[in-house]
């Protein structure tokens, strides 16, 4: 009877872990135009967050500077080449995506054989969507949003700043002239 109650106890603590965690999740996606050069774009200045509550666009706009920092975008006011503006959305949200090959795949070969194929999201409560704006022409470049952000919010205290890493992690491109490496050299120093 022992060997049977054994491996039920921990099946019902796999269950009970995942059900738990399952209830964190956030859902993160991004589009981007494939009329774009991305490879030209080396600094960025933000634009005013579109709601505020309890300082959360401060601590967004932190996050999401760190990760331009690392990917070697200089903050700047004089003619940068991208602007950057994010909102959240409290409410459930629909939105209109595509289906895209992973950016850095395109960015590599540019296909122009690549199409949008559109899709339809249901985006929970509590959406940050960042869009990365290029300055000159004022268009949408690249799109990424996480839905369910509040999901888990009270039980870390850097959970928005994963969150924004996640969305980040969806734009793996790198400023013009930037070399990732010669950087964790100098940070190494």
């Amino acid at each position: 009877m022992r060997r049977f109650i054994l491996p039920f106890a921990a099946l019902l603590v796999v269950i009970v872990v995942a059900g738990c965690s399952s209830g964190r999740k956030v859902f993160v996606e991004h589009d981007y135009s494939y009329e774009t050069n991305f490879k030209d774009y080396s600094s960025y200045t933000f634009l005013e967050c579109e709601r505020d509550t309890n300082n959360l666009c401060t601590e967004i706009y932190e996050a999401i500077r760190r990760q331009m920092q690392v990917r070697g975008y200089k903050l700047t006011a004089e003619k940068p080449t991208l602007l950057v503006n994010y909102g959240i959305f409290y409410d459930n949200l629909r939105y209109q995506g595509y289906m895209q090959p992973v950016i850095k795949n395109w960015v590599d070969t540019e296909n122009d054989g690549f199409r949008y194929e559109p899709i339809k999201y249901a985006l929970d409560k509590g959406t940050l969507i960042v869009s990365l704006i290029d300055a000159e022409s004022d268009q949408v470049v690249w799109r990424g949003y996480a839905s369910g952000i509040f999901k888990g919010s009270e039980n870390s205290n850097n959970h928005y700043r994963s969150v924004v890493r996640r969305i980040f992690d969806q734009y793996p491109l790198f400023a013009k002239g930037y070399d990732p490496r010669r950087y964790s050299e100098q940070v190494g120093r």
